[in-house]
Formats: C-alpha cells, sequence, structure tokens
C-alpha cells in the first residue's frame, strides 16, 4: 500500500506504552498548501489537532481529537474568498486492519479506521477531520443574495412562473 499523504505524522504504538499518550500534531506551510490543493480551498493558513490516545486490548487505540484549522473558502453565492475558523472535537478508534469487523457499525460508535503494522498515521485522520468539518455549500457572512437552494427560496419578488421569454417579447413589441 502506497502511502501519497500531504500530511502524514505516523506514531508508533510502542509510544503508546503506558496506556496514554497525549500529542499535538500541526501541518507545516507545505502540507497546508498541498491539502488546499487536494480540498480544493483557496487556502490553508493554519491545521492543528491534539490527540489523547489509549491503548485498549487487541491493539486498538481509542482517539479523541481537538481538531483547529483556519481555512479560505469560496462563497457559493458572491463567489469571494472569506476564512473561516474550524473547531471540531471528534473521536475515532484506530483497530488492525486483520480484527476489523465486516458488520454495520452502530451510529453511536466511533468511527474505525483501519492501521496495518505498528504504527497509526495522526496526519492523514487529520486532514480527513478537516475534509469532514467543512461547510459543503460555504456562504460569506453578509453575502448580498441569500443562497438559493430550491424554488421556495426565490425572493417574494421573483414569481416561480416568469417566463424566461418575456424579456424577448418586450424588446418584440418595442420594435413594432
Amino acid at each position: 500500500m502506497i502511502n501519497r499523504s500531504e500530511f502524514s505524522r505516523k506514531i508508533n504504538l510502542s509510544q503508546i506504552k503506558n496506556r496514554n499518550f497525549s500529542i499535538e500534531i500541526e501541518a507545516n506551510e507545505k502540507e497546508c498548501a498541498d491539502l488546499a490543493k487536494r480540498f480544493h480551498l483557496p487556502q490553508i493558513m493554519e491545521l492543528k489537532c491534539h490527540y489523547d490516545l489509549t491503548l485498549m486490548h487487541r491493539n486498538e487505540i481509542r482517539a479523541i481529537g481537538k481538531l483547529k484549522a483556519l481555512v479560505m473558502q469560496n462563497c457559493v453565492v458572491s463567489l469571494e474568498d472569506f476564512p473561516s475558523a474550524i473547531q471540531e472535537s471528534f473521536e475515532l478508534k484506530f483497530i488492525p486492519a486483520d480484527k476489523i469487523k465486516s458488520s454495520i457499525e452502530e451510529i453511536d460508535e466511533p468511527d474505525e479506521i483501519p492501521y496495518e503494522g505498528d504504527s497509526i498515521d495522526l496526519g492523514e485522520v487529520t486532514s480527513e477531520q478537516l475534509f469532514l468539518s467543512l461547510d459543503a455549500y460555504p456562504h460569506k457572512e453578509g453575502a448580498s443574495h441569500p443562497l438559493i437552494l430550491n424554488e421556495d427560496d426565490l425572493p417574494k419578488t421573483q414569481s416561480k412562473e416568469t417566463n424566461p421569454f418575456a424579456v424577448l417579447k418586450s424588446l418584440k413589441s418595442k420594435k413594432t
């Protein structure tokens, strides 16, 4: 398996030998730029995450993360770039790949992340959590037009039945 992660921070299981281990990881400027390209963002100014790791039975690792990021997003309404601060807490469970169950996970259970060998990659997990935290339809505060998702969101001055050819009809009547 080839690891092509733009932001990789591998932690060896032996570092978690006391059953509890805390670490903070932070992406450097190049890693932020590479991740911004991967996620189609104008820029990632800051990305860091604090992890509390606990070694459980059968080499399972419980990870509680606190993600902090500052990204530049593009407004879907005005198409302007704007800064967006992200702070998310999450919980994951790293499980050896050969111990992953194929059954459906319970909704309240932490996500299970398979790993191989004797290390886990907190950088890639942080990248994935950042992506999951991004607003799919970023909307800059104060954008001049409201976000229109369906016909019911149209302003009252605009009729749902407006004929797109009405302008042409008015031009035709002016010529005659």
